[in-house]
């Protein structure tokens, strides 16, 4: 089986896995449920219901049914589970009464107080984990991000902000600052609402216009701002690494390197979950074979891996980001690109040895490139490390591309 083969059964049993959701949709469980009450109908036993009773019973349902439909769609398994008992054990009730079932009528309150039981749960233990902390506990881990920024400004020369739960600012560095137009003292304990259009993906300042990312982790929300092309360079050109902070850029290849992979990379998927957009990986390895009466030193390895890598670089969009692995091998985080996309994209990655070697280095080193691909669709929870294995799970479980040479470039 192919790796593009594997990777489609892998998306369709994704997909499957979703449609099974809808399992615990009302009228599904309904029409599973009202066969015993069926079985067990006895005429003598039946109560006759007031209309009123059959109306406030009948919106009621209707009313789950919207509430599950809800919270089946954006996956949340806990509340659709306590509405598919609630309305169930409605149903149960009124309608066993009816047909003259009272035992399938004490199954049905059994199933309305666990539904009931686990949404008390839910909302309580949410109310007690978003409680209000002491200001000395709030002081103290507001310290700590503010130690923790710095130590990321000490990496990365970017623009970054820190709010708690409440959206309030509790930490931004100078180079957000002088982004937005800020004061930093006058930007501390001010609504990140109020300085950035959270609710968008970019925000435009008299610097130019930035990508807006944000990532949580705990009770605290990071803020950073990515350059777009119309922005004036606030954020220095870190490139030529002359003074602090740490190169964006490889200078042999112009990939982004391992230190920004490391914090770009969750930043990208973040946006893809938080806005369900799709996002495409690919991990690419240019490998030489060269023939025995060829000897090739590291040095002249790794110029012609550097020759790949940049015509890699050349391939790509603005928006896409090509890393730079310390094993030297490539990692690709496409936003927005389905997988169709990402699989001709990965075509003619993999003859590119055809274009950037001649004839002759060809026939002598026999290039070939190995690969893999991940495809995440937004819709579901995903972690970056996550998507990164899986990336690396198809490039083990793939097969290299065929060797470019000189008969095929002909």
């Amino acid at each position: 089986m192919s790796r593009h083969d594997a990777f489609g059964i892998a998306i369709k049993d994704e997909g499957l896995v979703q449609q099974m959701r809808w399992i615990l949709f009302p009228p599904v469980l309904s029409i599973v449920l009202l066969v015993p009450t069926a079985i067990l109908h006895n005429g003598e036993l039946a109560v006759r219901l007031p209309p009123v009773l059959w109306g406030t019973a009948i919106a009621a349902y209707l009313c789950f049914c919207c509430f599950s439909a809800f919270f089946i769609s954006k996956g949340d398994k806990e509340y659709s589970s306590a509405i598919a008992l609630l309305s169930q054990g409605v149903l149960l009730i009124i309608v066993s009464l009816r047909a003259g079932s009272p035992l399938l009528s004490w199954v049905g309150l059994v199933c309305f107080v666990i539904g009931l039981s686990i949404i008390f749960y839910n909302v309580t233990n949410y109310s007690v984990s978003e409680g209000e902390e002491s200001p000395e506990a709030v002081e103290a881990q507001n310290e700590n991000v503010r130690e923790r920024v710095d130590s990321l400004l000490s990496k990365l020369d970017m623009p970054v902000c820190v709010t708690d739960a409440k959206g309030v600012i509790i930490a931004a560095n100078p180079k957000f600052c002088e982004a937005s137009g800020a004061e930093g003292e006058d930007i501390m304990g001010e609504l990140i609402n109020e300085v950035l259009p959270i609710d968008q993906d970019t925000v435009s300042f008299e610097s130019g216009k930035w990508w807006i990312s944000q990532i949580k982790e705990g009770a605290r929300y990071y803020f950073s701002l990515l350059p777009t092309l119309d922005c004036k360079p606030v954020v220095e050109d870190l490139s030529v690494h002359e003074h602090k902070g740490i190169a964006i850029t490889d200078s042999d290849t112009g990939l982004l390197v391992e230190e920004y992979r490391l914090i770009r990379g969750p930043q990208e998927i973040s946006r893809a979950q938080r806005y369900k957009r799709s996002v495409s990986g690919i991990l690419l390895e240019l490998l030489l074979n060269p023939s025995q009466d060829v000897n090739l030193s590291d040095k002249q390895k790794y110029m012609m891996f550097v020759a790949f890598a940049t015509r890699v670089r050349q391939a790509l969009r603005t928006t896409d980001c090509g890393f730079l692995l310390p094993d030297n091998r490539i990692q690709l985080i496409l936003p927005e690109t389905p997988v169709v996309g990402a699989k001709t994209l990965l075509s003619r990655l993999t003859t590119l040895p055809q274009d950037v070697f001649d004839d002759a280095v060809r026939e002598a080193i026999h290039p070939k490139v190995k690969s893999g691909l991940f495809f995440y669709n937004g819709t579901t929870k995903m972690e970056y490390g996550i998507f990164s294995a899986a990336i690396e799970e198809d490039f083990l479980r793939g097969k290299d591309a065929a060797p470019a040479s000189a008969s095929e470039a002909a």
